[in-house]
């Protein structure tokens, strides 16, 4: 390992930039030097708060020689295009979820880090959360036996008013709705868990914002590679909102969280639980953020996995490649709605 201070840029100063800019921030070896927002204000604002340089022009950014990483946190639609120019510059790249709303967007984002000899990662918080992380190694310990089948639940709430910024509940911008924008969070852990999708059918509307283009209702089921079978639902038109609802079902245990809380634990000799319920769940909101603390400290861990993956020449942990397959399943979902077919990806 090298003492070198990798120089941070990011591209977007909307809602989950302070996340990223704190998160950096917190980094030993990370420095956040630049922003830039085409909206000088926003800019400015997010400069101010973080102690960088502001920029309205990319390319005037991306000139300099202090900046190594670049974490896009755009409008979705616009990830890979400006994930490819900052590889083309020769910087990281980080993209906050999703990593594009296309699969070709996105395997041409990997062909130009490979081409640029550079790193092409996603933020997929959940990933990093202990919880999630216990759970990933209960399934490689084989402490759940045989997979049989799992379920990703999201029903949250959003307003009209969420749906009127321009892009939010576009094709052209978000690429989806209730399924890519939200419920990915919970679709990427499902994939994770359950490994390779083999065949997918579902449905996806808009069921009550007329604004939008994309649907705010999904339901989907999945057939896993290895045999086991998935219910996804998503949904951002539920009354008040819920929260999100994960479980995991094998041949030695369940598991069950709900709003990122574990809810049960039955897994044949191992009581996980009752550490996990004694304080190792939850965690303030950070004051600038407003994400919680457990959020920013996953973010922490996934963007200097992407400085060590540089440092060691391997590929970040969750990579180009990797952040495709929740985009890959979502996007499946939608042309099944759209031809009343099931879709067979492998």
């Amino acid at each position: 390992m090298t003492e070198m201070t990798y120089g941070f840029g990011i591209i977007g100063c909307g809602v989950i930039a302070p996340t990223h800019a704190e998160a950096i921030k917190r980094l030993p070896n990370a420095e956040l030097r630049a922003v830039c927002d085409l909206d000088e204000e926003a800019a400015s604002r997010c400069a101010e708060e973080f102690g960088a340089d502001a920029y309205t022009d990319l390319d005037e950014m991306l000139a300099r020689d202090d900046i190594h990483c670049v974490n896009v946190l755009t409008p979705s639609g616009l990830h890979a295009r400006l994930g490819i120019q900052c590889a083309d510059a020769g910087k990281h790249v980080i993209c906050t979820k999703p990593i594009d709303i296309t699969l070709e967007n996105i395997d041409s984002l990997i062909a130009a880090g490979e081409r640029n000899g550079v790193k092409i990662a996603a933020t997929h918080q959940l990933r990093s959360y202990p919880l999630y992380e216990r759970i990933r190694d209960c399934i490689d310990e084989g402490r759940l036996g045989k997979l049989l089948y799992g379920s990703a639940i999201v029903p949250w709430f959003r307003s009209d008013e969420y749906y009127s910024d321009g892009w939010h509940g576009t094709k052209k911008l978000d690429g989806g709705g209730a399924l890519i924008n939200q419920s990915i969070h919970y679709i990427d852990l499902l994939v994770w868990y359950l490994g390779k999708v083999h065949r997918v059918f579902g449905f996806a509307d808009a069921l009550a914002h007329d604004m939008i283009e994309v649907e705010d209702m999904a339901s989907a089921v999945v057939q896993f590679e290895g045999g086991a079978q998935g219910v996804i639902q998503g949904s951002t038109c539920t009354y008040n909102g819920m929260p999100a609802v994960l479980e995991l079902h094998g041949t030695k245990g369940n598991i069950i969280v709900r709003g990122d809380e574990l809810v049960l634990w039955e897994v044949e000799g191992d009581d996980y639980y009752a550490d996990w319920s004694a304080g190792n769940a939850g965690g303030a909101a950070d004051p600038k953020s407003g994400m919680p603390e457990e959020a920013v400290v996953a973010h922490v861990k996934q963007i200097g996995d992407v400085l060590a993956a540089a440092e060691e020449d391997r590929e970040p942990m969750i990579s180009g490649r990797e952040a495709r397959r929740p985009v890959e399943l979502i996007l499946s979902i939608y042309e099944a709605s759209g031809t009343g077919e099931v879709i067979t990806l492998v």
